[in-house]
């Protein structure tokens, strides 16, 4: 998916995931795992006071969260670590820029993999 850039509204980004990517009516079944992997080129610059809100949101219905953070600079972001599961070592992740960010995907799926939803349904 190509950067348009623009503004970073990760609230909103969260919200269609909760709110639409994993329904029913948009191909979500229940009985698989709730894996949602943000990759963010920066932290929000629209509505950052709802981040951590919709963040919760999202694991408060069984979403995992893995964090993807496309730049260097963002490796102890606050906001980008209150967004991600639990454990937060194993589901934050840096690339050096955006041209190495197709490189990250080796370390990505592994941890996706071992989110509870995936450990759960494997037994």
């Amino acid at each position: 998916m190509p950067y348009l850039g623009g503004g970073t509204n990760t609230s909103a980004a969260l919200y269609l995931l909760r709110r639409a990517v994993f329904q029913k009516w948009a191909g979500y079944r229940r009985l698989t795992p709730s894996v949602g992997v943000v990759v963010a080129n920066g932290e929000s610059t629209l509505l950052r006071h709802r981040v951590y809100i919709e963040a919760a949101a999202c694991r408060e219905v069984g979403i995992d969260l893995v964090v993807v953070a496309a730049d260097e600079s963002l490796k102890n972001s606050v906001e980008l670590k209150s967004i991600v599961s639990r454990p937060r070592e194993r589901n934050y992740f840096t690339a050096t820029d955006l041209s190495t960010l197709p490189n990250i995907t080796e370390t990505v799926i592994p941890a996706m993999l071992q989110c509870p939803g995936f450990a759960h349904k494997s037994k």
